[in-house]
């Protein structure tokens, strides 16, 4: 029996939903627009003018960049943090956000070895990579968790 490839899983998916790319100096705005076009998203990847991946950013980090005035002191002046955030909204790029320790995976790779990666690493969201390095699809685990629900365990041998 041939093994599951990520490729394989990929076109059997009866969805592709957008990639949620932004370019490296895409504004704090426009990685919320990507972050919120996306109903499932907990991820933005960040690529260069290439399409190359460089990093990623989580709806945790974007939550922390957004609100972090909110935490640091008790809000007594709402114009000021206002203000903050229209200034935040205006300065932050996307590179400046990123994580850049990004697990990858190719799409010739065996779904049950980068599976076994993505449990190892905590990881939920993973780009699948092109030769050239480029950003073609995103493996997400409720995906994965799907096809388990319907063809069981025998989908990852």
């Amino acid at each position: 029996m041939k093994r599951l490839t990520v490729k394989d899983f990929l076109d059997s998916l009866p969805h592709r939903v957008e990639l949620p790319v932004v370019k490296t100096k895409s504004s704090l705005r426009e990685v919320l627009r990507t972050m919120i076009k996306r109903h499932r998203g907990r991820i933005v990847y960040v690529a260069d003018s290439e399409g190359k991946v460089k990093g990623s950013i989580s709806l945790d980090n974007l939550k922390d960049v957004i609100f972090r005035h909110y935490m640091k002191s008790r809000v007594s002046d709402a114009f000021v943090i206002t203000e903050h955030i229209m200034e935040l909204f205006a300065s932050e790029k996307a590179e400046d956000m990123m994580d850049t320790g990004l697990s990858i995976c190719h799409e010739y790779e065996c779904l049950h070895d980068v599976i076994t990666r993505m449990i190892e690493r905590n990881v939920k969201d993973m780009p699948v990579i092109d030769k050239e390095g480029r950003i073609i699809a995103d493996l997400d685990i409720l995906d994965l968790l799907e096809l388990w629900l319907k063809k069981g365990k025998e989908a990852f041998q």
